[in-house]
């Protein structure tokens, strides 16, 4: 049996310790530096932009217009609360339709329908602003007017 002097397993172990911090220490500046990338202003407008009009539709937090139209895509329990979205593309044009989705009080001041680009005599908003972003509803617009 070959004996290892204490001293020896000592230097080995603090060296072994030593690399193991260096090595956490890359790992958490690593992650950090990519949370910054994935968090910062830029990435999240880069991330926006990318989400489609088809999304943002379906999409409780922005839209949400399945909650109360029947809507070409989806599959399964449909709402018949408001009209069908299924050819508006074919019905209205692109400006009408951007007035439907900025403020479809316009067309019908009676409309349950909110506005989703306008905060224009809105009494409870807070905080007072818009739904979607000009961005957005472009993408809502372009969707809805693919469907022929």
């Amino acid at each position: 049996m070959t004996h290892i002097p204490m001293k020896e397993i000592t230097q080995q172990s603090k060296s072994l310790n030593d690399t193991m911090q260096n090595m956490k220490l890359q790992i958490f500046t690593l992650s950090m530096l990519i949370g910054l990338v994935v968090l910062s202003p830029a990435a999240a407008q880069t991330a926006e932009v990318k989400t489609s009009g088809y999304e943002l539709m379906t999409n409780k937090q922005y839209g949400n217009c399945i909650a109360c139209h029947d809507m070409p895509g989806v599959q399964g329990l449909t709402s018949n609360f408001a009209p069908s979205l299924q050819g508006v593309g074919r019905k209205y044009s692109e400006k009408e339709l951007m007035q439907w989705v900025v403020d479809a009080r316009k067309f019908n001041a009676d409309t349950l329908m909110p506005p989703f680009g306008s905060t224009h005599d809105l009494k409870l908003t807070r905080p007072a602003r818009v739904i979607l972003s000009n961005e957005q509803i472009a993408q809502v617009v372009f969707t809805l007017q693919s469907w022929r």
